[in-house]
């Protein structure tokens, strides 16, 4: 038998088995695969960021400062070669001192940027823009305007301020801060300081009358509407800018309707009383004065005395009034025996009146001097303890009681107390509790009383 066609075919089954062999796929391991995997969905997720900039859509950027003031905005149009617009100012506007709030959007340029629909600009979003959370810093985003600096995100949208930013999926790329519908009532800041309404004098600025009539009284004022007839209690929280910690509780805890008297001496008065503008109290300043009895030299070196002339105490005057502006009026600090002193109190009220300044005295002596002058002026209803502690809160409790006491009787009434961080926790506390009572809270500067306020 002839092997060699045998041999052949072995030869042909052997070569048939190599070319398969060398035709075969590589064997993949699972994590091959899924390394391969994960790169094709990079590529992917790479080109269609690409797409989207190259088309100008994309994701919405957003810069959080950590630890300041939420606020919501929405993501809105902007051509890229066209500045991003300022919000316009507005007393509505949430200010870094205040909590977690939305913001009034019902102004034409708000429902202009929104769309044109003032239910969507109140509301804050529709079906093709999403909702964006703003933490606004010392510089809120966007407040300087578009330019080609190094704080634009590429190139597209500018951050003025510190903080980390991240990346929420919209339609438009810019976060523009738009104003929406507060949630809370809005906080109506004070008037800084006018140059109209001061004047010059060797010791420093102090009020005056401007040339168009208008009163530090009333243009330092918290606005009010005294139309309602339930009965009205303001609160005078005295003593301020010597404690900052103090200080700044007061501004920041206590309702807006309550006013801050700050003492002369203290320093950087300046900024805290601006601050308390800012949140919306009235401000005055206090005016040391000579009491019965204690020692005169703990009153410092401007006090009001009844020993020194009316030329010396005015001069002193000039002093006082030049420590900061901005308040509508001033009161006293001690100052029983100076007040029951007509000679001696009758100048300093007449200072206060010729620049536009009101006075809320707490001695109960200074209302019959001031009778005839025309001077915006009103007395203390019930002086409220300063608790030092704890326990004296009681008392503290008790007399606001009373306060609300007298002004269901009289329909009005001021009180006035001096800070401690107890009396703060007590009278924050007790203004909740006063719309549930029928009573309305008030600026001490609208229970003042005279027939000779203007403007």
């Amino acid at each position: 038998m002839n092997p060699w066609p045998l041999l052949g075919a072995r030869q042909m089954g052997w070569n048939r088995m190599q070319r398969r062999r060398r035709l075969r796929r590589p064997v993949f391991s699972r994590l091959t695969w899924a390394w391969l995997g994960a790169f094709m969905i990079t590529v992917t997720v790479a080109g269609v960021v690409a797409r989207d900039a190259m088309n100008g859509g994309g994701v919405a950027r957003v810069a959080l400062p950590v630890e300041e003031i939420e606020t919501f905005a929405r993501v809105a149009q902007v051509h890229r070669e066209n500045p991003i617009p300022t919000p316009p100012a507005s007393n509505n506007a949430v200010s870094n001192n205040n909590g977690p709030a939305l913001r009034d959007g019902s102004t034409p340029e708000a429902v202009d940027m929104l769309g044109g629909d003032p239910a969507e600009a109140a509301f804050g979003h529709d079906e093709d823009n999403s909702l964006t959370l703003i933490y606004p810093g010392e510089n809120e985003m966007f407040d300087e305007g578009y330019d080609n600096s190094e704080e634009h995100i590429d190139g597209d949208e500018i951050y003025s301020g510190d903080g980390i930013v991240i990346t929420i999926p919209g339609k438009d790329k810019p976060a523009t801060s738009a104003q929406m519908a507060s949630l809370s009532p809005a906080v109506q800041p004070i008037p800084n300081a006018d140059d109209a309404l001061l004047q010059t004098t060797a010791l420093g600025q102090i009020p005056k009358i401007s040339p168009d009539g208008r009163r530090a009284v009333k243009y330092y004022a918290r606005s009010f509407d005294g139309s309602s007839r339930e009965p009205k209690v303001a609160l005078i929280i005295g003593g301020l800018g010597l404690n900052s910690a103090i200080t700044e509780r007061a501004i920041d805890d206590l309702p807006p309707e309550v006013s801050l008297s700050f003492a002369p001496y203290a320093k950087d008065l300046e900024f805290w009383t601006q601050k308390a503008r800012n949140a919306g109290h009235e401000v005055l300043i206090e005016l040391p004065m000579e009491g019965y009895g204690g020692n005169q030299q703990a009153l410092g070196a401007a006090a009001l005395l009844t020993s020194r002339t009316p030329q010396e105490n005015l001069q002193r005057m000039d002093w006082l009034m030049s420590r900061f502006g901005g308040y509508f009026a001033a009161t006293n600090y001690m100052g029983a025996k100076f007040t029951a002193d007509n000679a001696s109190l009758a100048p300093v009220l007449k200072k206060l009146k010729d620049a536009g300044v009101g006075y809320i005295d707490d001695t109960g002596a200074a209302k019959q001097h001031g009778i005839g002058l025309g001077l915006p002026m009103t007395t203390v209803s019930r002086m409220i303890p300063a608790a030092a502690t704890d326990d004296d809160r009681a008392k503290v409790k008790r007399e606001l009681a009373m306060l609300e006491h007298i002004a269901e009787q009289d329909g009005r009434a001021i009180g006035k107390t001096y800070a401690y961080a107890t009396t703060i926790d007590e009278v924050v506390e007790w203004s909740r509790t006063l719309p549930r009572k029928g009573i309305t809270p008030a600026p001490a500067s609208a229970l003042l009383q005279t027939s000779a306020v203007a403007r």
